[in-house]
């Protein structure tokens, strides 16, 4: 009986972890598909997550010698046109950045 409570409870956790967990995808000509799960908990503000999932998306070509990538990369200008950062706290769907308007 112990056993199934704990596994019941790690469960329960792991739900309300993924709770806070948005997934992030790039809506680009040359990156599109570029995910990231960020932790909402860990935001105030939408240009925030913006940041920091530009700066990963650098890293990754940085790390992987992607030079040319990384220089187009560096000219993106990611927003998000169907979110606001309220919004995001609030849905659990898929939030898309946009680079190309």
């Amino acid at each position: 009986m112990f056993n199934k409570i704990n596994k019941y409870v790690s469960n329960f956790n792991n739900i309300m972890e993924n709770v806070y967990n948005r997934k992030i995808i790039a809506s680009s000509k040359l990156f599109w598909g570029y995910t990231q799960i960020y932790d909402i908990r860990n935001y105030d503000n939408l240009d925030e997550i913006i940041n920091d999932f530009h700066t990963s998306l650098k890293e990754l070509l940085k790390n992987n010698n992607l030079i040319s990538l990384l220089e187009e990369c560096e000219k993106c200008k990611f927003h998000c046109h169907t979110h606001n950062f309220e919004e995001i706290l609030l849905t659990d769907k898929d939030i898309y950045l946009c680079d190309n308007c």
